[in-house]
């Protein structure tokens, strides 16, 4: 798609100003409109109020004694600017034409009666001129620049003018001037302040009450009045002393509602004096035109000056006032006049501030205070305001609390004088002041709060100044070190002394040039160290301290004082250690634990890479350990595992470490430069562990230990690996026959793990539901009847088929699985017993039981927990097959679990019989109840006489054990025949059937009955 072409920045930058025209255009257009509307209304009022004063004229028809215009052009261009001067202008020339003036000559006098205002209204801007007028600063500047300078412009173009037009002569010039002055000054006055003071729309109603409106409305209508009544009487009336009361009136309201209110009422007042005047009426009449006019001139002159003189007195005592709050809040002082007659109480605004109210909201009774006294406060104070309005005291001083507005109770330090008595010396008035003291207070209670926990601190605590000279130390310091305060003051603490070379070498010396390394180093990073230091009592013994050290520095950084808090931590650190032994060291034999050969093998580790030498490994497991517990018990045991640590420790160098894992499990971990020298230490290691171990046994006991080895770094691995590894070459070492060395050896790892990854597939195939029971059946050859079936275990693996026992039996080698397995086997073949026995087939059924599941402390209740699950009685017929060789593995231990088994029902034959070299005397003590011929010798048996010979002295050997006998591997009528004539009638095998589902068992069953229905019975099947 073709891309919009690119838009210059040029055409961006005239874009702009163009998107933004309307809004400027608007602006402007305001603008403009807010100027015609200023400039029409003031030259308006010009012109109107220029036509007004020309009624009075004083000598020429161009001059008058009051000429308001100046005061509104003044006002107009101080307010909005030079912009209002072509208003002014054009309302002043046609004025001038107005009374018939030629072009030239009203030209010439509206410049003059523009240009005077308008340098005026500059200079002003300039001096720093403010409206309101309430500094006499601004009243000077406008008398002198305003209607002074401002006017003598314009009087001197008027007069020029005048006498270039020829209407008035060089001798009546000086008159002629003065009075054209006067007319604009006192014009720039009486109209010129009331409408530069006047405040902006709002402004009253939010500096003035209601009532003081309605006040100060009074005033202006009775100072209105009276003049009206003055002025608008024939002359000589009765009411011409009323003339005066209008000032009496003005000065009131410029001191209550200030410049502007009483201005504009001059400005009205002189209105209507001056229409009074015009038309013949009032005090100030004269048939002297000009008599009259002057007179006229001089009381509204008064009516000007009056206010102006008042407001800036007004002003000048409210700014001093002003001044004096200032100051005083920033003292943060309050101060209270009392009258004491009265009773009442004038409070500045920084009282009523410090308790959070508004300047009207406190009332001025002294009954209002006294309710803001605290109770607990109010007798002694009133008991000290007794004593000072009495006389016998002068002043007072006194702290008491005050309630504020929300609530809270603050302090407050007042100072009360009597300032006025009465001639009998009563009191009359009071002045006080008080002063906000309750974070003093606060201050006072924490540092006696901080000093009382100072000293009945637990511990102790030194302060010393930048030098380490001890300034102050709490009583529990002095009871730590056994030291009185006054030995300690101006010492230096030993921690914070400087390293000599002539102090102690001893074990306290020692310790405190460490702390002093680490304390230096410390401080230098930060203000802050804390450890641990062994210190000396002055009764010389010794004791643990914990010390924290903080710097405290001043405000321009430089060390102030050493703040040292020390603690006797004796026995938390005996206990914190006795902790870390329990957590660390193996309770029985006090050899480091599991937790603490992890930090010692990492250490090692280390060491060896340093250093450069060889580090085995090795991992130590007793064998046959348990049969010890089992038949002396476990405290024999633990006695055993006692002295073997001992032994381990003698049999190893000093700097070799043995630890205990758990149980009968130690790992060695030793230097060493050669395997050679490695094989000779592990050598004397089995040598110490064979030794016979007494220990009040009844007699004495033989172990031996499988010990499993890697080399770190030939073996670089981390130290868990390490530890795996060896644990490893272990449990090869336990697969070649116990009590040797064996080295770790990656294949041997390799097939470990394939052996425990294949126990884990097992596991999850037992909980999976893989493994089924198959039963082979036995039967009776001679009387040809089935006597009961095997149950044999097959693994149903997906993907795999259907795998005999030989494919994974030898996978099942910790006791944990062999015990899980086999407890299912039991349980699945009782509850086939059950269904068979429900259908009214009555079979016996043998399971097979390895010598790790027979030898379970929990065989025997186990057995009788899942003959309970079913049915007890089915126990008459489960027969359990044990090989020889696991049955003899301990004879004893085997023996008295077979009982156990028995007297539940169960019955008990030796499987595989005539493998094994077993003891017949071993043999005589087993509750035996049958004897199965292995399958090798029966396979035999028709050729090799030996076998034949076997399988006959195994025929006697039940009859002399008085239990029965069952062939095992019966494939032929032949070897039928030949066991029946040798006295063996039951057998199993391919020849009679294999094994088969239990689904299968009732219709061979059916079948086999059938078959030997229609057989000679002669013949042995």
């Amino acid at each position: 798609m073709p891309q919009p072409p690119a838009v210059s920045s040029s055409l961006i930058d005239v874009m702009l100003p163009a998107a933004q025209a309307p809004q400027a255009v608007g602006v402007a257009s305001a603008s403009r409109l807010r100027w015609l509307w200023r400039s029409l209304v003031v030259g308006l009022a010009y012109y109107l109020t220029g036509r007004l004063g020309l009624l009075l004229p004083y000598q020429d028809a161009h001059i008058t004694l009051l000429w308001l215009p100046s005061g509104i052009a003044m006002a107009a261009l101080l307010r909005w600017g030079s912009a209002m001067a072509p208003a002014i202008a054009l309302a002043a020339a046609c004025t001038a034409l107005s009374i018939g003036s030629s072009f030239a000559l009203s030209l010439a006098l509206a410049l003059g009666n523009t240009a005077g205002p308008w340098l005026g209204s500059i200079w002003l801007r300039r001096v720093g001129f403010r409206h309101a007028m309430d500094r006499p600063r601004d009243v000077l500047a406008y008398l002198a620049i305003g209607a002074g300078f401002g006017m003598v412009v314009t009087a001197t173009n008027g007069v020029v003018a005048l006498m270039s037009a020829g209407l008035i002569g060089s001798a009546a010039a000086p008159a002629a001037w003065l009075g054209w002055w006067l007319g604009d000054a006192i014009g720039a006055l009486i109209a010129g302040v009331p409408l530069l003071t006047w405040p902006p729309r709002g402004t009253l109603r939010r500096r003035i009450s209601a009532v003081d409106r309605l006040l100060n409305a009074a005033l202006v209508v009775v100072a209105f009045g009276t003049g009206s009544i003055s002025f608008l009487q024939p002359p000589g009336s009765a009411f011409t002393p009323f003339v005066f009361i209008p000032h009496l009136l003005l000065a009131v309201l410029a001191i209550r509602a200030g410049l502007h209110y009483a201005s504009l009422t001059a400005l009205v007042l002189a209105a209507v004096a001056a229409w009074g005047t015009a038309t013949g009426q009032g005090p100030l009449y004269s048939d002297n035109v000009r008599e009259g006019l002057s007179l006229l001139w001089g009381y509204i002159a008064t009516l000007t000056a009056l206010p102006l003189l008042i407001a800036v007195l007004v002003a000048e005592r409210s700014r001093s006032e002003d001044r004096w709050q200032l100051a005083l809040e920033g003292t943060g002082t309050g101060v209270a006049d009392w009258d004491v007659r009265e009773g009442r109480v004038q409070y500045s605004r920084r009282w009523k501030a410090m308790l959070g109210y508004a300047v009207h909201e406190i009332g001025t009774g002294i009954d209002e205070w006294r309710g803001r006294v605290h109770t607990d406060d109010l007798a002694r104070l009133q008991a000290a305001l007794d004593e000072l309005l009495a006389g016998r005291r002068n002043e007072l001083r006194i702290e008491h609390r005050l309630r504020c507005r929300d609530g809270r109770w603050k302090w407050f330090e007042l100072h009360a004088r009597v300032v006025e008595r009465s001639e009998r010396g009563n009191p009359l008035r009071l002045i006080s002041t008080a002063i906000d003291v309750t974070e003093r207070h606060g201050a006072a209670e924490r540092q006696r709060l901080s000093t009382n926990l100072v000293q009945h601190l637990h511990e102790g605590l030194v302060i010393t100044d930048a030098q380490c000279r001890i300034l102050h130390v709490n009583p529990a310091y002095t009871r730590l070190t056994g030291t009185a305060r006054e030995e300690l003051i101006g010492t230096v603490p030993a921690l914070l002394q400087p390293d000599s070379d002539d102090g102690p070498r001893d074990e306290l010396g020692e310790d405190l040039r460490r702390r002093r390394a680490e304390l230096r180093n410390a401080l230098k990073a930060g203000d802050v160290w804390r450890g641990e230091l062994i210190a000396q009592r002055r009764s010389a013994s010794r004791y643990t301290q914990q010390i924290t050290v903080s710097v405290v520095r001043n405000a321009t950084g430089d060390v102030e004082h050493h703040v040292l808090a020390v603690s006797d931590i004796t026995t938390a650190r005996q206990q914190r250690e006795q902790l870390e032994r329990q957590a660390h060291y193996d309770p029985l034999t006090q050899l480091p634990n599991r937790l603490r050969l992890a930090t010692l093998l990492r250490e090692a580790i280390a060491a060896a890479d340093r250093d450069g030498h060889s580090l085995a490994i090795a991992y130590l497991d007793l064998d046959h350990f348990k049969p010890l517990n089992d038949q002396f018990g476990h405290d024999a045991g633990d006695r055993l595992l006692a002295e073997l640590s001992q032994r381990l420790r003698s049999a190893l160098r000093g700097h070799d470490v043995v630890a205990r894992l758990g149980g009968d499990e130690f790992v060695l971990l030793m230097r060493t430069t050669s395997m050679q020298e490695c094989s000779q230490a592990l050598q004397r290691v089995l040598q110490a562990v064979t030794q016979p171990y007494t220990m009040g046994m009844p007699r004495a006991w033989n172990v031996t230990a499988s010990i499993g080895v890697t080399v770190y770094p030939s073996d670089r691995a981390d130290a868990d690996t390490l530890l795996r590894h060896a644990d490893h070459a272990m449990y090869g070492a336990k697969q070649a026959g116990r009590n040797q060395v064996q080295f770790f050896d990656p294949e041997l790892d390799r097939q470990t793990m394939a052996r425990r990854e294949a126990a884990r597939r097992v596991d999850a195939a037992i909980a999976a539901g893989e493994f089924i029971l198959y039963y082979q059946p036995k039967v009776d050859m001679r009387l040809r009847e089935v006597v009961g079936f095997e149950a044999l275990l097959r693994w149903q693996r997906p993907q795999y088929g259907l795998l005999p026992p030989s494919e994974f039996l030898p996978l099942v080698e910790t006791a944990e699985l062999a015990v899980k397995l086999g407890d299912w086997v039991i349980d699945q073949a009782l509850r086939q017993l059950s269904n068979w026995s429900a259908d009214g087939l009555h079979l016996n059924v043998s399971v097979n039981i390895s010598g790790r599941h027979l030898q379970h402390p929990e065989f025997a209740e186990r057995l009788r927990e899942l003959l309970t699950q079913h049915d007890p009685l089915l126990a008459r017929r489960l027969e359990l097959e044990v090989l020889e060789t696991a049955a003899l593995a301990d004879p004893r231990r085997t023996s008295e679990v077979m009982d156990r088994c028995r007297t539940l029902g169960v019955r008990f034959a030796l499987d595989d019989f005539g493998t094994g070299y077993s003891q017949l005397t071993y043999l005589r003590d087993l509750p035996i109840d049958a004897l199965k011929i292995d399958r090798s010798f029966v396979r035999g048996m028709l050729e090799a006489a030996a076998d034949r010979a076997i399988v006959e002295g195994v025929i006697a050997l039940s009859r002399t054990f008085g239990c029965a006998v069952i062939a095992e591997g019966v494939e032929s009528a032949e070897q039928a025949s030949a066991l029946v004539a040798a006295g063996c009638s039951i057998g199993q095998g391919y020849g009679i059937a294999a094994p088969m589902p239990a689904a299968a068992v009732p219709g061979w069953v059916d079948g086999y009955r059938a078959h030997v229905a229609v057989t000679q019975p002669a013949e042995p099947v």
